[in-house]
């Protein structure tokens, strides 16, 4: 990547999304500039910052400064930052965890129009957490947030319509919104829709691939969940897939599922053993287990930085100091 990375304006212009992938191309560089950005009054580059303080991507970890740089876009009036402050205080990122304070966060974000935010505010209610549950009301706001495009949304409604909370259960209706959910790349829609068109209509071709699709994009936890119930289906072909949802998993390089990838391997899980590939992976688990018990390195790059701030962006910084950020070293 160049090292002028990209302008204020491509910054400004460009969707939280597009943002984060040229972010993931080279953290260390796009942290100096995102920053610059930040300090400079754009609300885009403020909420990146905060996710990268927060995260730890280019930059060392600080929830805290994360916090206070989401509750800078908030204050503009930004629906993205106020639904951030309310993760913040849902996750307890930088504050300790508070779920009432995230629901009024949420609440507000959703009534702003954001698209996650309502998704955000269900979950709350649909648990209790923070709030008094209420599956009704939660089913409107996941509705809401399925109108505004959210696929997880949709397969929560899906949920709702199987499960029959609220409402007498109807798998028919479940099954056309988990589809609306997998048609968004939600994994959890498109393992439900594969699982639930294998209950309905015994089409296994047709469940294998919905498997395969949400193994592929599913995050770890889900690849383990995914693992043990396509392991305990009385199908061969649905064996091979639970060997591939372990690989998923390992690929998170924890040690505990390099470990349970490396034993299905030696077992034969959906085929053969494969002592070979089994040893590689206990070895690589073992690898991870040693790394954990290392330090970690860490002084940030001195490479070469934007210019300092002045004006508006000089007067923010003021504002965050001296808690938010530390002052510049020469």
């Amino acid at each position: 990547m160049r090292d002028e990375w990209i302008s204020f304006t491509d910054i400004e212009r460009m969707g939280p999304e597009l943002l984060r992938e040229r972010i993931s191309e080279a953290p260390a560089t796009a942290a100096r500039w995102i920053e610059a950005a930040a300090l400079n009054g754009l609300v885009n580059a403020q909420i990146a910052w905060g996710q990268m303080l927060v995260d730890g991507h280019g930059v060392p970890r600080d929830p805290e400064a994360g916090l206070r740089w989401f509750r800078v876009a908030a204050d503009s009036g930004s629906a993205d930052g106020i639904n951030m402050v309310g993760r913040c205080h849902e996750l307890g990122w930088g504050t300790p965890a508070d779920p009432a304070e995230a629901a009024r966060h949420y609440r507000r974000a959703a009534e702003a129009g954001h698209a996650w935010a309502p998704f955000n505010l269900a979950t709350l209610l649909l648990h209790g957490s923070g709030v008094a549950p209420d599956r009704r009301e939660a089913l409107g706001w996941y509705l809401r947030a399925a109108r505004r495009g959210n696929a997880k949304a949709m397969s929560m409604v899906g949920r709702y319509l199987e499960l029959g909370w609220d409402r007498p259960a109807r798998p028919a209706a479940a099954l056309r919104w988990y589809a609306r959910g997998a048609a968004g790349e939600d994994y959890r829609g498109l393992f439900d829709h594969a699982r639930l068109t294998l209950e309905l209509t015994g089409r296994l071709d047709h469940a294998r691939e919905g498997f395969a699709r949400a193994i592929g994009c599913g995050v770890p936890a889900f690849c383990r969940n995914v693992a043990d119930a396509l392991r305990a289906a009385p199908y061969p072909e649905l064996h091979r897939l639970a060997l591939r949802a372990l690989e998923r998993a390992a690929e998170s390089g924890e040690p505990a599922d390099l470990r349970r990838y490396a034993a299905a391997l030696a077992e034969g899980l959906g085929g053969l053993p494969d002592p070979d590939g089994a040893a590689a992976a206990f070895r690589r688990a073992r690898e991870a287990e040693q790394a954990l018990l290392l330090p970690r390195a860490g002084p940030r790059d001195p490479a070469r930085r934007p210019p300092r701030p002045r004006g508006f962006a000089a007067r923010l910084l003021r504002r965050l100091r001296p808690a938010a950020l530390p002052r510049r070293r020469s």
